[in-house]
Formats: C-alpha cells, structure tokens, sequence
C-alpha cells in the first residue's frame, strides 16, 4: 500500500513538472527549479497524507515501511521532478527552433 501510494505521489510530481516545464516556465533554469519544488510539495503532501489516512484508519500503513518511502521519496522527488521540467522546457524550445524560416 505505501509503495502505491509513494508511486502515485510520484506520477503526480513528475506529470505537474511536465506541465511546468512544457507550458509555464520561462527558462531551463526556471523550469527546473519550479520542478524541484513541486517534488518537495509532492513528497510532503505524501507524507502528510498518508499519516493523516493511518491515524484515522488504523493498521492501513505500515509506520517502518512509511518512514522508508518518505526518505527515498524526498531527495529523490525533487531531483527527479526538476530533470523533467529542464527536458521539457528543452523539447520545446528545440520545437520553437524548428518553427524559425531561416
């Protein structure tokens, strides 16, 4: 049940970075650092969420095995969130640069 969870919040950061990266930021550096911080805001949510659903519904999560995929979760997320965004932003602007005449 965690490692699901953990997987979804991580789809999640990394699809919102795709967004970032590909439609809102200016440039690579931009896209990178607004990636990297919904990965922190993805991991911590997880966190946060899934101790909230283990208070009010008992045995659902396993605290050990909790704990482990939020510190896996926390460098990893931002890191992983931040390349996407600077690889979308990239896609683009090599888009962009095949649109020119000349």
């Amino acid at each position: 049940m965690e490692s699901i969870t953990a997987l979804v919040a991580c789809a999640a950061a990394f699809s919102l970075s795709y967004y970032i990266g590909y439609n809102v930021a200016t440039n690579g550096t931009v896209a990178a650092m607004m990636g990297g911080a919904s990965g922190l805001v993805f991991a911590a949510m997880f966190f946060v969420m899934t101790v909230a659903i283990g208070m009010l519904v008992p045995d659902t999560f396993d605290p050990r095995q909790l704990g482990i995929h939020f510190i896996v979760l926390l460098p990893l997320t931002p890191i992983g969130s931040a390349v996407v965004a600077a690889f979308a932003h990239r896609h683009l602007e090599r888009l962009e640069a095949r649109r020119l005449p000349f």
